[in-house]
């Protein structure tokens, strides 16, 4: 019995070191790959998202062995950004303005918000690559890649209306609402 729970003690003991020591490891280790990085590309914001007049801009960075494939990451992964961030911005102004309308505005139905999650699908064909640029990781083997995608807003927002068919109080509503002119 005595075994049983210096053993149970003794792992819980080991258990608790690796979990606090990982931790810095990896703020070590993440310190280290930043400090590789020798500069960022000019064009390359502090934000991973980014809207202007016209577009709404999304930014990432990937490493890999090839350079090509660490542009083809970071775009992917811009893509993935820009699609969350069209996806979060909307919900946004959904809630704004359903505050606004009020419930009879069709806002806040289940059947328009399931509408609106699916959305973001809208993104993916008009996505356009703007600035790409490969960096090596000074003391390491790897490039980094760095990638702009962007997307049109008045192209972006006819898709959106016409994914969300059958909703149309309710878009209307959304574009019609003081928070929209946000997006």
């Amino acid at each position: 019995m005595q075994r049983i729970i210096l053993s149970i003690v003794m792992l819980s003991f080991v258990g608790l070191f690796i979990s606090c020591s990982s931790p810095a490891e990896m703020t070590e280790q993440q310190d280290d790959s930043q400090k590789k990085i020798s500069n960022y590309p000019s064009w390359y914001p502090q934000n991973e998202f980014v809207s202007d007049e016209n577009k709404l801009f999304a930014y990432a960075t990937a490493i890999d062995r090839d350079s090509v494939a660490s542009i083809e990451k970071a775009k992917s992964w811009a893509v993935e950004e820009l699609k969350s961030s069209v996806s979060d911005k909307l919900e946004q102004i959904r809630s704004e303005a359903v505050v606004e309308y009020g419930s009879e505005s069709g806002l806040d139905e289940a059947k328009f918000l399931m509408a609106l999650r699916k959305v973001k699908n809208a993104v993916d064909p008009l996505v356009e690559t703007g600035n790409t640029e490969a960096k090596s990781a000074e003391g390491y083997e790897s490039i980094y890649g760095f990638v702009e995608v962007s997307v049109p807003k008045d192209e972006l927002i006819k898709r959106i209306g016409k994914r969300l068919g059958g909703h149309e109080k309710a878009w209307k509503a959304m574009k019609d609402s003081k928070a929209f002119s946000d997006f």
